[in-house]
């Protein structure tokens, strides 16, 4: 049997072959991670209930407060002038007693169901979230289905739940969170402010803000503030969630108290989990259950991938 000679050039090809193969695998693999770090989309079983939107738009609103102010900012939009890419479109509005941050997707789709009813009192059917807009719009994430209040000093979550707890609706309240940002020079133009930047480590995360002083409020998405101006755009450093705003219109925009089902008193603790493990598995944490026609079975849990905005 002949043996072939290997020789030291050979070896160090073939060893450079293989590392190139590894830095090939590992480079996809990086990839992977950070197409599932960037934008936390709609991903899970929960779906809003239809009978939740009848109810808001049916039962009317109790008015709390006007605002002055209102800005609009896109959740998560993979692109900025592409709204069906978009989470949400939330809106903030900044009133002389307090604030609120809500979804203006679902707010313009109650509205417009509202007036369908006004003009149809006789009909037996109805179009369930006809004028909703965003990825998946039929699907729940809390950060689309929570207002947001504050008031004297105090932060006040509704949590509107999902089609098998539409009934459980929660909320808490906590002090305003403190959030310590460190300004620094870097400026930027922003739905045409200009704007400074700032950063802080706030519940687990790190994240970035641009603010401008042109509008001297200390407010600005979800629960976001602090900062000697309207936060403008905050994003945490590894793209998972992403505020920027689109829109600042001055007017008079009425604040609503949450419509719907009635809200039951519980803690930030308490509804931070329950919204975490609706997110990752719906099923589990309902109790029900569907039948995947694929497997031709019935599914009782089905996890899904899922990182809050606030880690702690």
């Amino acid at each position: 049997m002949k043996i072939k000679n290997i020789s030291l050039r050979n070896i160090n090809d073939w060893v450079t072959r293989m590392i190139r193969r590894v830095l090939v695998i590992a480079i996809m693999l990086v990839s992977i991670s950070q197409t599932y770090l960037y934008a936390q989309r709609k991903d899970s079983d929960a779906k809003i209930s239809h009978s939740n939107y009848k109810r808001a738009a049916q039962l009317g609103r109790e008015k709390v407060s006007d605002a002055n102010v209102r800005i609009r900012y896109a959740f998560n939009a993979e692109d900025i002038k592409n709204k069906s890419t978009w989470i949400d479109e939330g809106q903030l509005k900044i009133a002389p007693d307090m604030t609120d941050y809500s979804s203006y997707f679902v707010e313009v789709n109650e509205d417009s169901l509202a007036h369908w009813f006004d003009t149809n009192p006789r009909a037996a059917v109805y179009p369930p979230a006809r004028w909703i807009q965003g990825h998946r719009p039929d699907y729940w994430i809390e950060y689309q289905y929570s207002q947001i209040t504050t008031k004297d000093g105090i932060l006040t979550e509704w949590a509107t739940m999902p089609r098998e707890l539409d009934m459980e609706n929660l909320y808490y309240t906590e002090k305003l969170p403190l959030f310590d940002w460190k300004i620094g020079t870097d400026t930027a133009t922003i739905c045409g402010y200009e704007c400074f930047k700032a950063t802080c480590h706030w519940r687990g995360r790190d994240f970035t803000a641009w603010f401008t002083p042109d509008i001297p409020v200390e407010y600005g998405p979800w629960k976001f503030g602090g900062l000697p101006g309207l936060i403008m755009k905050v994003y945490d450093n590894d793209g998972i969630y992403t505020f920027e705003a689109v829109a600042v219109e001055n007017g008079n925009f009425p604040i609503y108290a949450p419509r719907g089902s009635k809200y039951k008193q519980s803690t930030r603790e308490k509804v931070w989990k329950l919204q975490h493990d609706l997110n990752v598995d719906y099923l589990k944490t309902t109790g029900h259950s569907v039948f995947n026609l694929k497997l031709n079975r019935e599914m009782t849990s089905r996890r899904h991938q899922y990182t809050q905005l606030e880690l702690e």
